[in-house]
Parts: C-alpha cells; sequence; structure tokens
C-alpha cells in the first residue's frame, strides 16, 4: 500500500482486496463458461458452414482462399479444432462474410442493468454473428 491509499483499500480503492491475496474461485466457473464458450463457437462455426454451402462453395475453394489445406477447413467446419478468432474472421472473409463481435455483461455496455436483448434471451458474453 502506498501512502496515497486510505487503510483497507488496495489498487484502484477496492474496498477490502488485499493485492497480495488471490481472488476467490468460484466452484465450476470455469468449466461453465468453457462449456458455454465452446457452444457458441460451435453455433459459429455452423452458421459458417451453411453460408460457404449457399454460397456454392467447395471446401477446397475456401481453403485456396484461406491459403490452408482443405483438411484444415474439415477440421475447422467439424469442430474438433479450437479455431482461433482470427482463423474464423479469415473464413468468413473468404466466404464473403464479415463477423462481428460484442461484448456482453460489463457495466459500460448497459446490460448491467437490464441488458440487451441478446443477453435476456440467453445468449452468452462475447458472443459473434455473421453477416454476408
Amino acid at each position: 500500500m502506498n501512502d496515497e491509499e486510505p487503510a483497507g483499500l488496495g489498487p484502484e480503492g477496492d474496498p477490502g482486496h488485499d493485492p497480495e491475496e488471490p481472488l476467490p474461485l468460484l466452484p465450476g466457473f470455469r468449466e461453465m463458461a468453457l462449456r458455454r464458450m465452446a457452444a457458441q463457437r460451435r453455433r459459429l462455426v455452423t452458421e459458417l458452414a451453411a453460408e460457404r454451402q449457399a454460397a456454392g462453395l467447395s471446401q477446397t475453394e475456401v481453403a485456396a482462399r484461406m491459403g490452408t489445406s482443405q483438411s484444415a477447413v474439415a477440421r475447422l467446419e467439424s469442430g474438433t479444432a479450437d479455431a482461433r478468432a482470427s482463423t474464423l474472421e479469415r473464413y468468413a472473409a473468404a466466404i464473403g462474410c464479415q463477423i462481428t463481435w460484442r461484448l456482453q455483461g460489463s457495466a459500460a455496455t448497459g446490460s448491467a442493468r437490464g441488458g440487451s436483448a441478446a443477453a435476456r434471451r440467453g445468449d452468452a458474453p462475447g458472443d459473434g454473428s455473421v453477416s454476408s
């Protein structure tokens, strides 16, 4: 603690948080968050694959546009690969789409005070959507 912080306040004026102590863990939170994110990725990848098929593009054509192999595209579409956001964005660009990312759950977005329609439907934070 420095001289400018009142006693009992940690960094950023957080009452009761000693910077030396680790933050408490919520049992099962990490696993729950990982499952939710995996489900969102699967929905996004399924939507991207449907857009590819609707555009009449083969996995081989998409792979060539992305600079990768057809088997890598097949793994991505099958859900066996944990794709990075940049890979999903390249895939979307290769099929003529764009992924729009949004953050929910932050006080800055107002979702803590009622949330957006998406949050009320049960969509999870950080959800991505595809636009053509």
